[in-house]
């Protein structure tokens, strides 16, 4: 949107207290009375949210927007969630254009980052906001008044040892330190879920798999099940060979693998290939009898360890009790989302 030059508003949560509807670094881009994109927590607290983000967009000032979640049923309150959140509403977001193109380039390589908002609402009547990104590519965009605390914090983010996403700081030395601070957050590329088979469980897991936040490839070995005007949803289908396409992949630590395929066979080539690869997460479909056979060939054939047979995911998904394509479909991407968030909990 802001790319189109749409006017909005880039609300960002930045701070909560209690039990909320969405956590710190949740963000949302606001138009002209209506949500545009992303969200800072639904029901009333996004309407406010919104209602106030209309006044923003005519008035082109910044502000921090608190909202109390803490309301009593008994007395007819909408919001009874228990805790608070502080939300920066920045009415001029494309004025940092530079910085999200930055963001953007640096998703693209697959570099993650963080980026360093800096607040002053010192003068009553406006808040100024600058941002900075930092890539772990050594990408440093930081201000040389940066504080010492800031520029470790945004370090110890980048190599892992902090795993909480964002951080509010105070700026020290200063009458009130609520008028300026620092809110500090990561932004890690989306994680690439790469599904080998363009079937109807293959089609179905790929847009439950853009629905979930994940940059979907979807391979075929036919190529009439995988091109691109027949999967729209996909961000890139492939066809061909496992050497000569899906072979060529660069799988990596943020790679999680679903293997679908038409046949036994080709499921066995494809697990050959990848079973040893550092793939968040790999995955093959196949009932009990067929996991036993191909586990037992695949470990005296050489072509796995037990340790590496014992990474895979088969039979699987997460037992439902699913029977048609659809919940298939759902039970897998409900393990690739609880397996992304362990992931991301580990610090991985």
């Amino acid at each position: 949107m802001l790319y189109q030059k749409t006017p909005c508003v880039l609300a960002t949560v930045i701070q909560t207290q209690g039990s909320t509807p969405q956590k710190a670094g949740s963000s949302a881009l606001i138009g002209d009375g209506q949500l545009l994109a992303g969200t800072v927590g639904g029901g009333i607290a996004e309407l406010k949210v919104i209602q106030r983000a209309q006044v923003l967009l005519q008035s082109k000032k910044s502000e921090l927007f608190s909202f109390n979640l803490g309301g009593d049923l008994s007395k007819g309150s909408d919001a009874i969630c228990g805790g608070s959140m502080t939300i920066l509403l920045d009415a001029l977001p494309e004025s940092h254009l530079t910085v999200f193109n930055q963001i953007k380039s640096s998703s693209q390589h697959r570099n993650k980052g963080v980026l360093v908002t800096m607040v002053d609402q010192s003068a009553s009547e406006n808040i100024t906001i600058n941002r900075h990104w930092v890539t772990d590519t050594g990408q440093k965009h930081l201000p040389d008044h940066s504080s010492k605390e800031i520029e470790l914090l945004v370090d110890q983010m980048l190599i892992n040892k902090h795993k909480d996403a964002c951080h509010l700081i105070p700026e020290k030395g200063i009458e009130n330190p609520a008028n300026r601070f620092t809110f500090v957050e990561s932004v890690i590329p989306k994680p690439s879920l790469v599904i080998a088979g363009a079937g109807h469980i293959g089609q179905a897991l790929a847009q439950l798999g853009k629905f979930m936040g994940f940059e979907v490839t979807l391979w075929d070995d036919r190529p009439e099940y995988a091109f691109q005007a027949k999967i729209p949803i996909a961000d890139l289908a492939l066809s061909g060979t496992v050497d000569s396409a899906l072979g060529k992949m660069d799988i990596q630590h943020y790679t999680y693998l679903v293997i679908v395929t038409h046949g036994h066979k080709s499921d066995s080539e494809v697990l050959k290939r990848f079973i040893a690869s550092d793939a968040a997460y790999v995955g093959m479909i196949g009932s009990r009898a067929k996991v036993s056979q191909m586990k037992a060939s695949f470990i005296e054939n050489g072509w796995a360890t037990p340790r590496q047979w014992d990474r895979v995911f088969t039979p699987i998904g997460l037992d439902i009790g699913a029977q048609s394509v659809e919940e298939i479909a759902l039970s897998i991407a409900a393990q690739l989302v609880k397996v992304r968030n362990q992931n991301n909990k580990n610090g991985e």
